[in-house]
């Protein structure tokens, strides 16, 4: 018999993701849309925070206590005492269950409506495959031709790439202090344990330093060879966004009649949640058109388009500046993103703000909610608040703290999660609202008077590291052998016998002698 709604769910092979999808009649069924089309971006089987590693058998991301106790969509339900085949069984249920929905969620417009993901280049890297490097974008048309642009988020490794030249200062300077603000905002303490968990990041610091200052270029030569009207320059300058650029003037040129565009809506999720929000900033400038945009779980944007973070300091200058204004407030836009997304809590967003999940964090008696991970959740959550970015981000010297992060991150930040909460009118109403209420961003003045936006500076720190090392390195394997040589000649040649002569001095007396002593023996034949 099944345990749980959620095992009953998985056996039957079917879920309803988005209760109405796809229509974009209300703002109800335009943001639940948004999040199945999000999600249908992802690879079947593969949406971010819901992938599955054949490899070590069991759902990746360090999750799979959340599968066993059926929190995932469809909790694989399975017993360590299962056989593999037995497990793989399992996973072939709950496969079978996810390209059920891959297949047939566009039910509302089925016979009309169209579906059309692109990938960007399309070079020798497939569209879908962790090795693509690009942008994907699908394009969704429903039967009266309105139209929603939905940006996939992090997939690829060009995809970690690139969001490591958008977040990497943030992280560094800021990320720790805003988890602090998020455990506080939901009514948590900042306990003295918690405090206690500062620094020890040294490591984790510079590692992430001098990691994205190596692999900021792997991906621009692939890009600047596979993509025509985008000059390598710009790439090393951007990243992905003249890309991006490209991909949306090919739907809507500059020189269009916009008197016959049809109702456009942009959306995306994580990464792609904020392309799209650059894109409905840099279309409203340079376009003059604010197209409604649904950003989820979005990264901020507004400082990161003042100051991408390629280089360790803050010299190189490139921005998003000629193409977006991050100094107004962005009515268009509305973030859909949960109170204790660390993702979302990188960067500020340019509009609307909705948070979403609030009401399964406590029960009626103020005790940690037992439905739906909240408990979970925040028994995780509260094991990573005062830990700085670098350690919940980087896993190679610390690995716990960035292990419980990844394991919140399925609560927060999975489109697939989103998209299951959003069925249900509990988190998200009519017109648009949640259940965490929705409020106006507070926009970062130019002048930054409060440093909220990270400053990008050197880390004097790492750079005594990254000096030392070279010289450690010179030390270990010149300066230190010449002194082991130095020391053994000296103990050998230097040191004085029990008459007082070092062994030197008695070397060069005896062959002294010898060679006077030949001389001698000469004269006389």
């Amino acid at each position: 018999m099944p345990k749980s709604a959620h095992d009953q769910r998985r056996l039957d092979g079917t879920y309803e993701v988005t209760s109405g999808c796809c229509s974009l009649s209300t703002e109800r069924e335009r943001v639940r849309t948004s999040a199945a089309l999000n999600w249908h971006l992802y690879p079947p089987g593969e949406a971010y925070d819901d992938v599955y590693d054949e490899v070590l058998g069991e759902a990746a991301w360090d999750r799979q206590d959340i599968w066993d106790q059926g929190q995932g969509i469809y909790g694989f339900g399975w017993e360590s005492s299962q056989t593999p085949t037995e497990q793989a069984e399992a996973y072939e249920v709950y496969l079978r269950a996810q390209q059920e929905i891959f297949a047939n969620y566009l039910l509302s417009d089925v016979d009309t409506s169209s579906w059309d993901p692109r990938h960007e280049p399309m070079s020798r890297y497939g569209e879908g495959t962790q090795d693509a490097t690009g942008v994907a974008l699908g394009v969704y048309e429903a039967a009266d031709g309105t139209q929603m642009l939905v940006f996939r988020g992090s997939y690829s490794h060009g995809d970690f790439d690139n969001i490591l030249k958008w977040m990497k200062d943030w992280i560094l300077e800021k990320a720790g202090d805003s988890v602090i603000q998020a455990w506080e905002g939901i009514g948590e303490t900042f306990t003295d344990e918690m405090k206690s968990r500062k620094g020890g990041d040294l490591q984790s610091r510079c590692g992430m330093r001098a990691g994205t200052t190596l692999f900021t270029n792997m991906h621009n030569g692939d890009l600047a060879e596979s993509v025509e009207g985008v000059s390598a320059s710009d790439i090393k300058k951007y990243g992905y966004w003249p890309i991006t650029k490209l991909m949306v003037r090919s739907l809507l040129p500059a020189d269009r009649d916009q008197n016959l565009d049809p109702t456009i809506y942009i959306s995306g999720h994580s990464q792609g949640g904020a392309r799209a929000s650059l894109v409905s900033m840099w279309l409203e400038k340079e376009d003059g058109v604010a197209y409604k945009t649904y950003s989820l779980s979005p990264l901020g944007v507004q400082c990161m388009s003042r100051q991408l973070a390629f280089l360790p300091g803050s010299s190189n200058g490139h921005d998003y500046l000629d193409d977006v204004d991050p100094y107004i407030r962005h009515d268009q836009i509305t973030s859909y993103l949960h109170p204790l997304d660390i993702y979302a809590l990188n960067d500020y967003q340019p509009g609307k703000v909705c948070q979403y999940g609030n009401s399964r964090f406590y029960d009626e008696d103020g005790t940690r909610g037992s439905e739906s991970g909240g408990a979970d959740l925040l028994d995780r959550f509260e094991r990573i608040v005062g830990y700085s970015g670098a350690l919940l981000y980087v896993d190679m010297f610390t690995q716990t703290p960035s292990r419980i992060f990844g394991q919140t991150r399925f609560w927060t930040h999975s489109i697939s999660w989103m998209n299951v909460l959003f069925s249900e009118t509990e988190f998200l109403d009519e017109d648009g609202e949640t259940d965490g209420g929705c409020v106006w961003a507070e926009i970062v003045p130019e002048s930054d008077p409060d440093n909220m936006c990270p400053e990008g500076d050197s880390d004097m720190a790492c750079n005594a590291l990254y000096i030392g090392l070279p010289l450690a390195i010179f030390l270990v394997v010149i300066i230190f052998p010449t002194l082991c040589c130095c020391y053994f000649f000296h103990c050998c040649c230097f040191k004085k016998h029990k008459d007082g002569k070092t062994h030197f001095e008695k070397t060069v007396v005896e062959r002294m002698q010898t060679k006077k002593l030949g001389a001698q023996i000469a004269a006389e034949n």
